[in-house]
């Protein structure tokens, strides 16, 4: 590869453990843009200065566009990753998109909840606060309910940002989380993600330890 060509692809700086990461790396290879980005490991807990000064909030995953423009965000990534490639389904219109995009934002909870509560564990024991893990907990707990409930209105063919972001969501669980057995009482949701793990995109994304 020429400097020219490497100097032309878009750069994304991630974090294998992060599933905000994950979300962004299986979009890419649902729009086929992997041969297009460059990904580059990058710890947010020890970020080095030059990360600081493309993203001062130190989270991954920063994207970097082939215009040098930083996106410090996933559905800001995501949002962009679109205009460069094709191959998801987009969002129903009318009533049933805003049932979808529901749907995305209880996944996006459930992400936010296990990575709150990955957090909050790792403080010394005897200053982590269990009323804030319990909260955490029964959110997620709802939410995987609610999700269950709806399972027969995923997608498996062609996903779209929801079906992504849910299998993003349950994956971290059981990386994570794997004592909330969320599978238990939510056999439409979990035989849906059985399915939906096998894609390719899932199976190269799947969360490493870092």
């Amino acid at each position: 590869m020429s400097e020219t060509e490497s100097n032309n692809k878009m750069r994304l700086y991630r974090n294998l453990a992060s599933p905000y990461t994950r979300r962004v790396r299986a979009v890419i290879e649902e729009l086929g843009l992997a041969g297009q980005i460059e990904e580059v490991d990058v710890d947010p807990y020890a970020a080095p200065p030059e990360f600081l000064a493309i993203n001062p909030l130190s989270k991954v995953p920063v994207l970097i566009t082939e215009q040098g423009e930083a996106l410090p965000d996933s559905n800001l990534i995501i949002s962009y990753l679109f205009t460069r490639g094709h191959g998801m389904a987009a969002l129903p219109s009318g009533a049933k998109r805003w049932a979808a995009l529901r749907r995305q934002y209880l996944a996006e909870g459930i992400i936010d909840a296990a990575v709150a509560s990955t957090n909050e564990k790792r403080r010394p024991e005897g200053i982590i606060y269990q009323v804030f893990l319990d909260r955490q907990v029964a959110a997620i707990q709802r939410a995987v309910a609610r999700l269950d409930e709806e399972a027969a209105e995923l997608n498996q063919e062609t996903p779209t940002t929801v079906e992504i972001t849910i299998g993003c969501a349950l994956g971290y669980l059981d990386f994570r989380m794997p004592y909330l057995e969320w599978r238990k009482g939510h056999d439409a949701l979990a035989a849906w993600y059985t399915q939906f793990g096998e894609r390719p995109s899932m199976q190269k994304t799947a969360p490493q330890p870092t």
